[in-house]
């Protein structure tokens, strides 16, 4: 009953981040194609440091470990609240269906009349693939189809995670939530590892889709389904806490990578450990803001 009353009670402050993680995913798309603002700014700031107002935005796509802790903290309230019943379950399924699959419809219908006007916009081998696109089996094996939208990727992700969470749900009846969290910790740092090393590439960015699979990324998902096991009501010093403590490494964490950044890509073993660092400096953020003081309710208004 706890459990239904604190989904049920989900904080506004905390379904307004949705909405700060799409803008940042944005205006790091955004800078990616349209890099002379940030060029032209950076000349007033240090390089490479989080000093540099415009290393903000090439982080924006922090937003997206955001989205998968939230899924995974108020979709897990779900599972965890409910028994397992097939009636539960088909529910479940199917409100997470209409969430994605329509939504994805429509904009590769859009693509595909947008393409027909546009010669060359999509390939054959594009369109061969409209199977896979349609039922969203994007950088998945046996076939690893690249996805007409490149940041579609990480829709199958979240469709995985929909799939396990209410085998997430009933694990947490049977093995406590402590052992679950180190589990995924262990299989994502174990995954990444195997990734890292056996791959056999100049540049590990292609092996993105491979790396930052539901695997890879299993320890992001379940830091959110975890804070579900967690106490309810912190005292206003421990939450400030938790705020500052999650700020701290996660700025630690951003110069970290600045500081890397011409070797980041090029083999060095940050790529195992650094995404599932900054999910659990996102991961406090999120839970300081559960039921956050006065200087943070603005964010819900």
């Amino acid at each position: 009953m706890a459990l239904q009353q604190q989904f049920e009670t989900f904080s506004p402050v905390l379904h307004s981040l949705r909405g700060f993680a799409a803008v940042a995913v944005l205006l790091f798309h955004w800078e990616q194609h349209f890099p002379a603002a940030g060029q032209w700014l950076q000349q007033f700031f240090p390089a490479d440091t989080v000093l540099d107002p415009t290393s903000y935005i090439g982080f924006g796509w922090m937003g997206v470990p955001l989205f998968f802790i939230l899924s995974g903290w108020l979709l897990g309230a779900q599972v965890v609240a409910n028994e397992p019943s097939p009636q539960f379950l088909r529910r479940f399924w199917l409100r997470r269906f209409l969430r994605i699959y329509p939504a994805v419809w429509a904009e590769l219908l859009v693509l595909l009349l947008v393409a027909g006007a546009i010669p060359g916009l999509i390939t054959q081998a594009g369109y061969d693939t409209l199977p896979f696109q349609f039922l969203l089996w994007v950088n998945l094996p046996p076939v690893m189809v690249e996805p007409l939208n490149l940041v579609w990727w990480t829709l199958p992700v979240e469709l995985g995670f929909y799939l396990i969470l209410p085998l997430l749900g009933l694990a947490s009846r049977l093995v406590d939530w402590r052992v679950l969290l180190l589990s995924a910790l262990l299989i994502t740092l174990f995954w990444r590892s195997w990734v890292f090393l056996s791959a056999n590439v100049d540049n590990y960015i292609m092996t993105l889709p491979i790396l930052d699979s539901l695997i890879g990324v299993l320890f992001t998902f379940m830091l959110g389904f975890s804070m579900n096991f967690l106490p309810g009501v912190l005292s206003i010093w421990a939450r400030r806490r938790l705020f500052w403590c999650g700020a701290a490494l996660l700025l630690g964490l951003m110069q970290w990578q600045l500081s890397l950044n011409e070797v980041y890509w090029t083999g060095h073993w940050i790529l195992v450990v650094w995404t599932p660092m900054v999910a659990l400096a996102i991961a406090l953020l999120v839970f300081s803001l559960r039921e956050p003081k006065w200087e943070w309710r603005w964010l819900g208004s």
